[in-house]
């Protein structure tokens, strides 16, 4: 009923010839509309062909080329970029994080950015990386954005090295000027000294990439953390630089690991976590791990006293060396300085000529059953 009342109102209304509308049938669920198919834009091909996109990418992309009649400009662009030292690789991946790059005028939008680069210092081959780095660098407007952008990271990380460095690892030139301020001036407001801030962005750049608020809760999370560190002390950077990158869910569960497998105290950890902040990289399982054979070892005063001791391997470090002690006594032999915070403090080099191939006469099987403790094979 609803389909003949649909056609008898249609039949009313004055289509022109060219529109009049096709016949409906009356079966239900037969209702059936005539579409045309559109060409697709010769921009699709193009940017598969020319450009390296995938199919359904180049189709996507291509409806913002409508108004395009030639591929007269997409050509200079492509020319251009290759011209700068961009391989095909750098330019397929630009195009594809921009596709309306293509649209630019050469001379009035690109040329101007990579000329502001190298009056930066920036050589031919950094600009170039930058632009494949970041693409959206190549929309910003040299002054308002791209120059104090890329100013404001050399002069605090010190060097172009360090700025392509951190541009491969982490969006360095998304984030506007006034908000990296704003969050170096919320560091240098809770007397974090200048060369602690210079050397924490070096180290970690992001810690000023977030939101104000994230930063000050961060900055939040260090007293209940590592209580009494001073912002003047070396280590303060530290815990900074481990909370940043160990969320609060995280940090509580291995915390809990720590404290319930020594059965220490919320103080004594938080003088573990601020002498030792980076023990707490290690996973879960791997730091349970660490605990319980510390706990047999050398007890909690000695892990209190001697936090980096968590930031060892126990299959690699600390067990082979323990066993390697144990064979000298066996055989009665007096080794001083045998405390476990010593010896496992100890380089390589150092335990291995003072404890291993000083008693190579006595113990010949020493060097060997320390490798096979280590899991490696001895090499003649």
């Amino acid at each position: 009923m609803a389909l003949r009342r649909l056609s008898r109102r249609l039949a009313t209304i004055p289509f022109p010839p060219r529109l009049l509308p096709l016949p409906i049938p009356y079966s239900p669920g037969h209702l059936r509309f005539s579409t045309r198919q559109t060409k697709p834009h010769f921009m699709a091909e193009y940017l598969v062909s020319t450009c390296g996109l995938s199919p359904e990418a180049a189709a996507k992309a291509a409806p913002r080329f409508s108004n395009l009649a030639t591929t007269d400009r997409p050509d200079a662009v492509l020319a251009f970029l290759r011209s700068q030292g961009l391989g095909k690789a750098q330019v397929r991946a630009i195009v594809s994080r921009k596709p309306p790059l293509l649209l630019s005028d050469v001379d009035a939008t690109l040329a101007p950015k990579f000329t502001a680069l190298r009056a930066l210092g920036l050589n031919r081959a950094d600009a170039a990386r930058l632009f494949a780095l970041f693409p959206s660098a190549l929309t910003y407007g040299v002054h308002s954005n791209l120059l104090p952008r890329v100013l404001l990271w050399l002069d605090l990380l010190g060097s172009t090295t360090l700025l392509m460095k951190w541009l491969a690892k982490a969006w360095l030139l998304k984030y506007s000027v006034d908000l990296l301020l704003k969050n170096l001036a919320t560091l240098r407001a809770i007397g974090l000294p200048e060369a602690r801030l210079t050397a924490l962005v070096r180290l970690q750049p992001t810690i000023i990439m977030q939101s104000p608020d994230k930063l000050k809760a961060l900055v939040a999370r260090v007293e209940p953390c590592a209580a009494g560190l001073p912002p003047s002390s070396g280590m303060y950077t530290w815990c900074l630089f481990a909370l940043h990158n160990i969320g609060v869910h995280a940090f509580e569960t291995k915390k809990a690991v720590v404290t319930r497998g020594f059965g220490c105290t919320d103080d004594e950890f938080a003088a573990m976590f601020r002498r030792a902040p980076c023990f707490m990289f290690s996973s879960e399982e791997m730091l349970r791990r660490k605990v319980e054979f510390l706990s047999t070892a050398c007890g909690l005063g000695c892990v209190v006293n001697n936090p980096v001791l968590l930031t060892f391997s126990v299959d690699k470090r600390m067990a082979p060396r323990l066993r390697a002690l144990e064979a000298l006594r066996s055989r009665g032999i007096v080794v001083r300085k045998t405390s476990l915070a010593t010896v496992v403090r100890l380089p390589e080099a150092v335990f291995l000529e003072r404890y291993i191939h000083r008693y190579k006469q006595d113990v010949p099987q020493l060097l060997e059953l320390y490798l096979e403790s280590q899991g490696q094979t001895q090499t003649n």
